[in-house]
């Protein structure tokens, strides 16, 4: 099932996520529609479901988020970034469910949710605005170099 599931998403993603920046976004946005469908959720295939929609979700950001470390990185630093970006992976992984179970214990499942959403469209924005500087620099450079 493995190599379908693999083969399948990078179909997708090849066709419709032409940049990794993009694969990132759609992924970010499916990744809210999970979180809304398990704040909606009061049966376990809707649970089912909303887990389904978070793991095609990772199916397009996980893959992305190194491969923009690589092409951020300076030469000779990759392997560097490439530390960097496992290690805030590694922290969330242990963070997150300390942090979470807090929220759901002082608060409810719906409050978790709501916050997850928020810093995922947080996360989206600081995606969509990450290159706008070096774009315009490169366009400024591209414009004095002519």
């Amino acid at each position: 099932m493995k190599i379908n599931e693999d083969s399948v998403s990078s179909y997708f993603i090849q066709k419709v996520a032409k940049t990794l920046k993009v694969q990132v976004l759609i992924g970010t946005v499916i990744f809210v529609a999970s979180f809304v469908i398990v704040v909606n959720a009061t049966t376990f295939p809707q649970f089912l479901t909303a887990m389904v929609v978070l793991t095609i979700g990772e199916m397009f950001v996980w893959p992305a988020i190194p491969a923009v470390a690589s092409q951020l990185a300076p030469s000779g630093k990759e392997g560097f970034y490439q530390g960097v970006v496992n290690s805030m992976a590694t922290a969330g992984k242990m963070i997150g469910p300390l942090f979470g179970g807090v929220i759901f214990d002082a608060f409810n499942m719906s409050t978790l949710c709501y916050l997850l959403i928020g810093l995922l469209l947080f996360s989206m924005c600081t995606t969509w605005i990450y290159d706008y500087k070096l774009k315009e620099k490169r366009q400024r450079s591209l414009t004095i170099s002519k």
